[in-house]
Parts: structure tokens; C-alpha cells; sequence
């Protein structure tokens, strides 16, 4: 039976190899990371310790994004975006594909000049909730989750030179 998933001829990033790099490189930092959580106009902020960065981070890690494990179910495209400086993969979910996958979108975004990951932006859809998670490459994390009208923020951060925000 034709499901009408294909496969395309851009692979799907392997997006969890390389957060996991990152945390790995989080961990060996001389710095404390800061958790920043905002709800409702009401912000709060502690200081984490650098191994707990990977328990705020799970969101990010499952579904377990590769090639190998999901290119059935994702269209990809690829493009220069000048506005943000930066060559964008984009990967969107192939008519067909199974309610379970909830990863409803994923995109990688590549700075030309060096050909690094700038950023990471990934779109979840789980019972009526939306997850949107950004993830700045060597920088800071944000899950925003928007259920109805309320939206909550977590952001995790361990770099906190000013001159290289970019927010």
C-alpha cells in the first residue's frame, strides 16, 4: 500500500549527535549555566549546575533526530536566507506519516562564512500543546510550550558574553 511518504534527497541533519556534542561541551565549561523560567509576565531565574543541563535539555533529545531513523517521514529543503545570514535546512512531515511522530518541524540553520550550526529550531505537537524549542548554538536553550492561551519559557544559558549575545 502506497503511503505516500517518499524519500528526499536531503538527509535529515543528524540534530541529536549534535546537541549532544554540546552538552558534552557544556559540562567541561568554567561556568555556571543560569535557568530562566518566564510564565505570565512573571520571570525566575536560579543558578543550575552544569550536569543538570542535560535534564532541562531532554525535550531536544527524543525523538532521536537522524537520517537514518526518520528521513521517511520528512520532506527537506535547503536555502540561503540573507536575512539571517545563514544557509536554512528546513524538514517538514510527509503527508502520510503516522500521528505519532509529533515532531512536526525541524530546522538547522548554518553559518555560511564557516559552515558551523548557528542554530537549531525544532516544533513538537503533544496533546494540544505546542513546543518550540530554540537551541543557540554554544550560547543558550529556550522550550517555549503553548497550551490555549498560556505560554511558558524555560531557557537555559552558559554563555554570557554581551558582546556575542545575539539573542
Amino acid at each position: 500500500a502506497d503511503t505516500g511518504l517518499k524519500k528526499d534527497t536531503i538527509s535529515v541533519f543528524p540534530v541529536t549527535d549534535y546537541l549532544l556534542g554540546q552538552l558534552k561541551l557544556i559540562e567541561n565549561l568554567p561556568v555556571t549555566p543560569l535557568r530562566i523560567n518566564e510564565q505570565q509576565g512573571s520571570i525566575d531565574s536560579v543558578w543550575i549546575k552544569r550536569e543538570d543541563v542535560k535534564n532541562f535539555a531532554k525535550p531536544f533529545l527524543k525523538p532521536f533526530i537522524d537520517s537514518a531513523s526518520l528521513n521517511k517521514y520528512y520532506e527537506g529543503s535547503s536555502f540561503l536566507d540573507q536575512t539571517l545570514n545563514a544557509v536554512t535546512f528546513s524538514y517538514t512531515l510527509l503527508p502520510g506519516t503516522p500521528d505519532s511522530i509529533n515532531l512536526k518541524e525541524i530546522n538547522v540553520y548554518i553559518k555560511p562564512q564557516t559552515n558551523e550550526v548557528d542554530r537549531i529550531y525544532l516544533v513538537k505537537e503533544d496533546g494540544g500543546a505546542q513546543q518550540q524549542l530554540t537551541w543557540k548554538s554554544g550560547k543558550w536553550f529556550s522550550i517555549r510550550t503553548i497550551k490555549g492561551t498560556n505560554v511558558q519559557e524555560e531557557k537555559v544559558k552558559w554563555n554570557f558574553d554581551e558582546r556575542n549575545s545575539d539573542e
